[in-house]
């Protein structure tokens, strides 16, 4: 987590009364994000323009956004504006994000969730945004929509979650390497992932794969073999081979699985783009 998160709940309305909130803002700070958490809602989509693969170690699937350990391709350098047709919501939420409360999880009681921010964020900078709190101090219809969102959000993070752990008890994810652009173009190989193991997939039988139509796990499935076509023709691979003028293509396997374990990360806003 960022050293300026704070939590909404600590907002004073001394400090916080004038607080704005400008959705409309460039996407620096995605700019060193080489891989987006992705949830199952959003998978068709992505698979339009980048590649979804599936961490080592669990967790969300990631759209593949870089071949190179802090680089999103997807973010123009010189004015931050994202190159595509979608931004993921994970990217969308910034710069709130939800926080389980310490102590509620396991209680026995529906687990709690507090808004935190970045009060580093340009997009609280300018006094002409949306404001988050009324003179009284109460949360404005601005931040009502935010909750929801974010807590949309969550139950679909852990939505996706589910489905993830029912293809990994169904023997469909494995240890590959992958391959983004052209061989001799820029090309790039990279290592560390899971992906779903298509003759796996071939010889599930008819009840487990029911039960994987059922809950939503082969929708999911099918949008993440759909976006590895990306690895050859997509947005990712064209900027890789556009980028071969300038320096030599990396044989070299690079590891994903170190990636994963970077923590949950900061993520603009308008969740229904």
């Amino acid at each position: 987590m960022l050293a300026g998160w704070q939590n909404v709940a600590e907002w004073t309305l001394t400090e916080h009364q004038q607080l704005r909130f400008n959705p409309r803002q460039p996407y620096d700070f995605a700019k060193e994000q080489m891989l987006i958490p992705v949830v199952a809602a959003e998978t068709a989509r992505i698979a339009r323009e980048m590649p979804i693969v599936f961490p080592l170690s669990g967790g969300l699937p990631q759209a593949l956004v870089g071949v190179n350990h802090g680089q999103n391709m997807h973010v123009k350098e010189d004015t931050g504006h994202w190159i595509g047709r979608y931004i993921p919501a994970h990217i969308r939420r910034y710069p709130f994000m939800l926080a389980a409360v310490p102590g509620t999880e396991g209680s026995g009681s529906e687990q709690q969730y507090v808004i935190q921010f970045d009060a580093e964020a340009s997009h609280l900078e300018r006094p002409d945004g949306l404001a988050l709190f009324d003179d009284q101090g109460h949360a404005t219809e601005t931040l009502q929509q935010i909750q929801k969102v974010l807590t949309n959000l969550e139950r679909e993070n852990h939505r996706t979650l589910g489905l993830v752990a029912e293809l990994e008890a169904a023997g469909l994810l494995a240890e590959r390497q992958i391959y983004v652009g052209e061989e001799g173009k820029g090309g790039k190989r990279l290592a560390g992932i899971r992906l779903v193991d298509e003759k796996a997939l071939a010889a599930l039988d008819g009840d487990t794969l029911a039960k994987l139509r059922t809950s939503g796990a082969l929708a999911l499935v099918y949008a993440h073999l759909l976006s590895l076509n990306n690895l050859r023709d997509g947005l990712l691979a064209q900027m890789t081979r556009a980028d071969h003028a300038d320096s030599a293509a990396d044989q070299q396997p690079m590891s994903l699985d170190q990636l994963f374990e970077e923590g949950d990360d900061d993520f603009s806003f308008d969740f229904d783009s």
